[in-house]
């Protein structure tokens, strides 16, 4: 045991005193906020612009009517930005508000509407709805504009025709203005639990699950290839020898384990003190909120899982890292043991819109995929005890007979040299171990 914590504690200072170390502790938060939030701030300030739209119309009733439209549907998108902001934890500011500006025109001339697109074409208008009597008719409404792919905005605006038309249509009947505001008024859904509490906002739940996952994710897979680059180096350069004097082969493994996942527990505690200093401004403010997002629950099932997780992935990277010769060599091998966490990524959207679907539920039971699959169905909607718990049995299991695999593979495969080893070789490793 003194070996153990002799080797752990070397690798813990040895790498923790790393200018590598320091620049990784700052950069993966900065790259984690820029993967997750900063394409959804980027375009938010992007769709707050000043734009011009012209509505060409066979009469000004219509043109008007449609004008309306897209000026209320634009507003509706500004106050639902501004409800988002106002429910998230960390307050932000706002966004410049969008400048919407729309002509109605009547001239349905095809010289005026070659003479629109030529402005569109010198940018002095931003888009043109071709709203002729003919166009109406046969529900197909020309939106000429620069940027086709906005789907977004093209959304928006065939919203807004089919409600105008659909308000023509109702004037056109008798129907008062007062009652066909009545009939578009929207449908509020207050969403709440079987407890009747109400329900967070889904958007920071969403984004805050997949923070954590994906946090755990890039710690199982870069500390497992620290142990496997350690192991490797130490191999390379017949330290593994020397110190095979003072320490049994399987002394040296637990130690590297221990050692590389205390830096990577290191690492995320800074990063939690880190994200609670970022909150504090408004924690007081969101307590309630801050509650249901990160419960002490869920930072205890992060912790377990990886925990677990870490001990699955760095028990096969050692065994890899004892394997093989070069840096080169370990790279092929490793994506054996990348695929099911890549795997996992993969289906985890899937996950967190149907936590209770048979493909989570086998997923959170396979133990390769378990540490980052299961976490996500806790996070968005817990599980049954039973599959909570024969996952963890299942996860747990596969660790001790993994130990015990590795562990043989280790004890001879740190000290040979030469070309890669073949399965058959690898098999006589075990039962000569």
């Amino acid at each position: 045991m003194r070996n153990i914590w002799l080797i752990a504690r070397r690798e813990y200072m040895e790498r923790v005193r790393t200018r590598s170390f320091m620049i990784m502790t700052i950069l993966t938060p900065l790259l984690m906020g820029a993967v997750t939030v900063g394409p959804g701030m980027l375009a938010e300030r992007m769709s707050h612009h000043e734009r011009h739209m012209v509505v060409v119309a066979s009469d000004q009733q219509t043109g008007e009517t449609i004008k309306a439209q897209l000026l209320h549907t634009d507003k509706e998108s500004q106050d639902t930005a501004a409800e988002a902001r106002k429910s998230s934890i960390r307050k932000s500011p706002a966004a410049p508000s969008s400048e919407l500006t729309v002509d109605v025109d009547t001239d349905t001339s095809a010289a005026h509407r070659t003479d629109l697109v030529q402005r569109l074409q010198r940018k002095d208008l931003d888009g043109v709805i071709w709203a002729a009597n003919d166009a109406l008719q046969a529900r197909k409404v020309p939106f000429i504009t620069r940027d086709t792919s906005s789907f977004i905005e093209n959304a928006e605006i065939q919203s807004s025709l089919t409600q105008s038309m659909t308000r023509r249509a109702l004037q056109a009947r008798g129907v008062s203005d007062q009652e066909i505001k009545n009939i578009f008024e929207p449908v509020k859904l207050d969403v709440e639990d079987a407890a009747g509490k109400g329900a967070v906002n889904p958007q920071v739940v969403l984004i805050t699950r997949f923070v954590m996952v994906m946090i755990l994710y890039m710690s199982l897979l870069l500390y497992g290839i620290n142990v496997m680059r350690a192991v490797l180096e130490e191999k390379t350069s017949r330290i593994m020898e020397v110190m095979l004097s003072i320490a049994q082969a399987r002394e040296m493994m637990a130690g590297k384990i221990l050692g590389v996942g205390a830096v990577g527990l290191t690492q995320i505690g800074i990063w939690a003190v880190f994200a609670l200093l970022y909150i504090v401004p408004s924690a007081v403010a969101m307590r309630n909120q801050l509650k249901t997002v990160l419960s002490p629950g869920l930072l205890i099932w992060f912790a377990v899982f990886y925990l677990l997780g870490y001990a699955l992935y760095s028990t096969m990277y050692a065994a890899i890292g004892s394997m093989v010769n070069s840096e080169q060599e370990a790279q092929q091998l490793q994506f054996v043991a990348v695929i099911p966490l890549i795997a996992a990524v993969v289906i985890m959207f899937s996950v967190a819109q149907m936590p209770s679907s048979p493909l989570a539920v086998w997923c959170s039971l396979i133990p390769f995929t378990s540490p980052l699959i299961m976490f996500m169905r806790m996070a968005v909607q817990t599980p049954p005890l039973w599959q909570i718990a024969l996952s963890l049995a299942i996860l747990i299991g596969t660790i001790y007979g993994l130990v015990l695999l590795c562990a043989k593979i280790y004890r001879v495969g740190i000290l040979m040299y030469g070309k890669r080893p073949t399965l058959p070789e690898i098999a006589k490793w075990l039962r000569y171990a």
